[in-house]
């Protein structure tokens, strides 16, 4: 093991020998510096040696006990005694290892190296060295073996953490610990057992078993130093530990297996019943001890099993009844870990009166009023029914399942809820369990409606279980109308992913054929359509780009197809009756009709398709807004474009014209080779007064998308003036009296829906394109061509004037909505103010005021933040602008100027103040009727 060291460069040793006789000149001589010539040296000569070697070593130890108080001043002194301590040691090892002839006068060099030189010598080299000779003379069976190791093993029981080399010869001679009498020795060496490295190697394993031979004392030392060790170690050293008492017990005498069980095993079984644990679990020690348990529990010796289950058994039934929940978890946890014996280590007989037993146990330790116990029994008996499925009765499975299905549908705590997933997906497998769960699953369809999203997790992977390892389809156990509904209403997007991956399973379960993808999807839409186009709308992760634009081709020609099957469908419907009785005749007339579908819903298809089409657009085509596209996209786009004009013409009349019109605003008007045409037809419709709200919505939402505001506009002016019969012999345009134009009621209905419509849009779409801009345009559209014509608007007539005045309460209703949400911009402000002054003449405008007040409290608000932002002339407009055109009187002007005060910042409240008294004043001069006058 320890090098062999050549003499050569020792010359100080040589050098003694040298001028001790002529004898020893000669001996230096024999051994040329070489530690193997020890053997060519006779007897006479190698009892000369070790007499000199006896002198050099005693001159060695004055020297270290005179440098021992000075080093750094005798440097050189002490190196060579470790020089000369060391070349003995060497020449020591070298004889006792190649002679058989061992002169007594080297026992005494021994002993002096033993008791003298390894206790003081301060290098770890040479210390090292002495110890490995010492070990060698225990080992060679050497005179006074007993006398000269203590040391040695006192050395290497200190030094075992440093190396694994130390470890190993401490184990080789393990038979010398007997031998230790000091009680501190003892102790230093039974702290060994809580050392990793110890642990690590197999020889430090080994020699922990063989203390526990040495008898109680060292067995209690053993377990003392192991449960410091729980209290912190980590967990895959604890088997390591758990297999050396089982071996311990296993290997022990009668006397000493009892010893060990009472004293040793029966504290860490109480202590593992009693150990802390909280709302997270059990402690770092309570894991541990458990994890100790567990380990024994696991041996593969049966007799092992048994033991540590008669041990806990009887504490068990004590503890399952204490009153502390957190003592009752761990009894749990020991029930379970302990109760596999019965079904392994005993008779069948004595196993059905333990099963009725633990069933019962169970049973009420699930119905537990503590939500913990709850959770560790079902984890418990989930583990448990893995490894042992067979071994209970099916009805007992059956009671336990029942339980565990009351939990998912009244269980507050989500936990509990979850917990029974994870534990069926566990116990689901094939050929074992799968049967009785099979018809059990479906019981747990509502769970998919739980409102906690780690139970949904858990229920959707036990889902994904069944169908991939089982191939039981998750339709089979939640009915996929559930799924749908839950992807129609969610709005987790957790959630939402898995189900689409859910749907896209069944869509595509029967290959990835087209044909066949496009009929699941049908049926799916026609269980609940709004599921089918949410599913479409973010299919991306699971329908590539590829088979989308394979799917739209493939759904294009069919809806041709059904154009021209529907003709036909509605005839057989309108002629009904007529078909019954001409029957016989009309069967033969035409084929054709035999293929077409007769179902009363046939454009329900047609609807599916069409809102597929959008929603895998909208998933799929990428910077739409932008108009930025590949070769791939620009191709389907354009196929669409061509044949939307032709299902726009086709299905004017029908339920699914607003899909078809929603499909137009996902095409840019590019596309379009007839964009004009489309353009105007579009107007039609939307000038059209039978058009539904939904229609007239989707067409203004399209022309706006197409940037066609202007168009809307152009549109609605012309609608209005045909709805008044406006006069225009008047040159200057103004009309004069209420005799000059004749109101058409559904015309201004129709055009004050337009606006409706118009103004939302334009709210709603600020994210799309600049609002401010475009609503700025319709104000300019109110203020020139409606607010002139409300004074001539008979006032006698209350439906048409409050007609007009819905007109333009819509547009105020918006704008205060714009001030709100959007922080519109400052020009954007000032037009809106404008309006309200325009709009509150003497005739109508007292139906505004309280329109008025809303708006300028809340510009009050964003004059504040337009200030702060150097906006100043939106101020200098709103306040005078709109207390000079209303006039407003003190109950008016005390609720401004209580907004004004509310606000902390005091520039903006003298400047809003000197403004609003200074109007006032000025107002007040004048004489004038105001609206709020005439009103009372």
């Amino acid at each position: 093991m320890l090098h062999q060291r050549e003499l050569s460069g020792d010359k100080l040793l040589f050098q003694l020998l040298k001028n001790r006789s002529p004898t020893a000149s000669n001996i230096c001589e024999k051994l040329n510096h070489n530690v193997k010539n020890i053997i060519l040296l006779s007897e006479d000569e190698l009892c000369e040696l070790w007499q000199h070697m006896k002198v050099i070593l005693l001159e060695a130890q004055k020297l270290d006990e005179l440098t021992s108080n000075n080093r750094d001043k005798y440097v050189k002194e002490y190196s060579h005694m470790i020089k000369l301590i060391r070349t003995i040691t060497a020449i020591a090892l070298e004889t006792i290892v190649q002679r058989i002839f061992i002169p007594n006068v080297l026992l005494e060099n021994i002993i002096l190296l033993h008791s003298v030189v390894l206790p003081t010598i301060k290098d770890e080299q040479a210390k090292n060295e002495i110890s490995y000779l010492l070990e060698n003379w225990w080992k060679l069976d050497m005179t006074w073996k007993e006398k000269v190791i203590i040391n040695a093993l006192k050395y290497l029981i200190q030094n075992c953490n440093s190396s694994l080399e130390n470890i190993k010869r401490l184990y080789q001679i393990r038979s010398t610990i007997t031998l230790l009498k000091c009680t501190e020795d003892v102790q230093e060496l039974l702290k060994l057992v809580r050392e990793k490295t110890v642990m690590s190697l197999e020889e430090g394993r080994m020699l922990i078993l063989h203390l526990f031979t040495l008898g109680e004392q060292y067995i209690l030392g053993i377990h003392n130093n192991v449960r410091v060790v729980l209290q912190n170690i980590e967990h895959t050293y604890i088997a390591a530990y758990a297999d050396l008492y089982v071996t311990a017990w296993l290997n022990a005498t009668k006397k000493l297996k009892k010893f060990i069980v009472q004293n040793c095993l029966q504290n860490i079984v109480f202590h593992c019943f009693r150990a802390y644990r909280d709302s997270g679990g059990r402690g770092k020690l309570g894991q541990n001890l458990f994890s100790f348990l567990a380990a024994i529990h696991d041996n593969k010796h049966q007799t092992a099993k048994l033991m540590i289950h008669n041990q806990c058994k009887p504490l068990l039934w004590k503890h399952l009844e204490a009153p502390g929940s957190f003592i009752r978890c761990n009894a749990v946890e020991i029930l379970f870990m302990t109760s596999s014996v019965q079904y392994t280590c005993v008779s069948k007989d004595r196993n059905k009166i333990y099963i009725q037993k633990f069933h019962q146990t169970v049973t009420n330790l699930l119905k537990d009023s503590d939500s913990k116990v709850c959770i560790i029994t079902m984890n418990g008996l989930f583990k448990m029914l893995e490894k042992h499925w067979t071994c209970f009765p099916n009805n007992i499975i059956r009671n336990w399942l029942n339980i565990l299905l009351h939990y998912t549908k009244n269980a507050s705590n989500y936990k509990i809820r979850a917990n029974v997933f994870i534990g069926l997906k566990n116990v689901l497998v094939k050929g074992r369990s799968q049967k009785i769960l099979k018809d059990f699953l479906p019981n747990f369809a509502n769970s998919i409606y739980d409102d906690n999203k780690t139970v949904l997790e858990e229920l959707i992977k036990l889902l994904w279980h069944a169908q991939n390892e089982l191939g039981m389809p998750f339709w089979n156990i939640v009915p996929l109308s559930y799924i749908l509904d839950r992807l129609e209403t969610t709005q987790d997007m957790f959630l939402l992913r898995e189900l689409i991956k859910l749907v896209w399973l069944r869509v595509s379960s029967n290959g990835a054929q087209y044909d066949k993808i496009k009929d699941e999807i049908v049926y799916i839409g026609i269980n609940n359509i709004n599921a089918i186009r949410r599913f479409s709308f973010h299919s991306k992760p699971v329908i590539k780009w590829n088979m989308s634009t394979k799917l739209i081709q493939t759904m294009l020609p069919i809806i041709k197809e059904e154009m021209e099957c529907l003709p036909l469908t509605q005839a057989l419907k309108t002629n009904n009756k007529k078909a019954k009785h001409n029957h016989q005749g009309k069967k033969q007339k035409n084929d054709r009709i035999n293929n077409c579908d007769e179902d009363i819903d046939s454009y329900r298809d047609v609807q599916i398709y069409i809102d597929v089409i959008a929603m895998l657009l909208i998933a799929n085509v990428k910077n739409i807004e932008e108009e930025k596209f590949c070769k791939g996209e620009i191709k389907i786009l354009q196929e669409i474009a061509h044949s939307l004009p032709e299902f726009f013409k086709y299905f004017k009349e029908t339920s699914i014209n607003e899909s078809v019109i929603f499909l137009f605003s996902l095409i840019p008007s590019r596309f379009f080779l007839n964009q004009i045409e489309v353009i105007e037809t579009l107007v039609q419709q939307l000038c059209n007064p039978n058009s539904s709200d939904d229609t007239l919505l989707t067409i203004i939402y399209v022309l706006i998308k197409w940037n066609k505001g202007d168009t809307i506009l152009f549109a609605l002016t012309n609608l209005f003036t045909e709805s008044l019969n406006l006069n225009t012999q008047n040159n200057q345009g103004v009309t004069n009296n209420t005799d000059t134009f004749q109101i058409n009621g559904k015309g201004l209905e129709l055009s004050l829906r337009i606006l409706k419509h118009l103004l939302h849009v334009e709210h709603r779409s600020k994210d799309v394109f600049d609002a401010s801009e475009h609503f700025s345009d319709i104000l300019l559209w109110v203020k020139k061509v409606m607010v002139p014509h409300i004074s001539c608007i008979d006032m006698n007539n209350i439906e048409n004037h409050q007609t007009c005045i819905d007109l333009i309460k819509n547009t105020f209703d918006i704008s205060n909505l714009l001030l709100k949400e959007y922080n519109s911009t400052p020009k954007l402000c000032c037009d809106i103010v404008l309006l309200y002054c325009s709009c509150l003449s003497p005739v109508s405008g007292i139906i505004f005021l309280n329109k008025a007040f809303d708006a300028i409290i809340i510009l009050l608000d964003f004059s504040q933040m337009a200030y702060e932002k150097q906006e100043p002339n939106l101020l200098n407009i709103v306040v005078p602008n709109f207390i000079c055109m209303t006039n407003i009187d003190m109950l008016s002007a005390l609720v401004v100027i209580c907004k004004i005060l509310k606000t902390s910042d005091r520039t903006v409240i003298n400047r809003l103040k000197n403004m609003t008294l200074a109007s006032k004043v000025y107002n007040q001069k004048q004489s004038c009727d105001t609206p709020l006058e005439r009103y009372y």
